[in-house]
């Protein structure tokens, strides 16, 4: 019996060898066609990049000619727009001298309308508290003289609730000596 069981591991290991090898095989065979794969993709852009280096030094030539002509162009055009924005860029100037002018008499007129908001906040703040401490005095004030008032109401409670406790007794005393009789 242990003899089957020993066969049984020995045709399972050769088994699993066997379709090892066989996966063995298949990987190698389609890394092999990657590769290849690989190879002809790396040709097929070296050749596409070699082309499309050529025609970028053709456009690059073009262009470095229109550049030129642009450049000239453009030199004559600087020379005309500086001549003709001289009297503009002088007029600009002042028109800037102005304005900051304005927007310092517009500052100066801001900070003057805030310092008088300040001002006027302070003394709105001045009178809440004076406002408010008064209203404190007064609730305390209120507070003590209903204190008072209670303690008065309470202490003629007890002294009434004495007195209605003397009545009673002298009414059963005299309710006792009655039925005494």
């Amino acid at each position: 019996m242990e003899q089957n069981l020993h066969n049984d591991e020995l045709l399972a290991a050769q088994s699993e060898i066997r379709h090892l090898k066989n996966t063995l095989v298949a990987l190698r065979s389609r890394l092999e066609s990657m590769q290849f794969e690989g190879q002809e993709n790396v040709q097929r852009a070296i050749v596409e990049r070699q082309d499309e280096i050529a025609q970028l030094r053709d456009t690059a030539g073009a262009l470095r000619d229109e550049l030129d002509k642009l450049n000239h162009d453009k030199d004559r055009a600087v020379q005309e727009a500086i001549a003709s924005r001289h009297d503009e860029v002088r007029q600009l100037t002042q028109t800037i001298q102005a304005l900051r002018e304005e927007l310092d008499n517009l500052n100066h007129d801001k900070d003057k309308a805030v310092q008088e908001a300040v001002q006027q906040g302070a003394e709105e703040i001045r009178q809440l508290r004076q406002t408010s401490r008064a209203l404190r005095e007064e609730l305390d004030s209120i507070g003590f003289s209903y204190e008072g008032k209670i303690e008065e109401l309470r202490q003629s409670c007890r002294d009434e609730c004495r007195q209605l406790q003397s009545t009673i007794s002298a009414l059963r005393e005299k309710l006792e000596t009655q039925n005494g009789k």
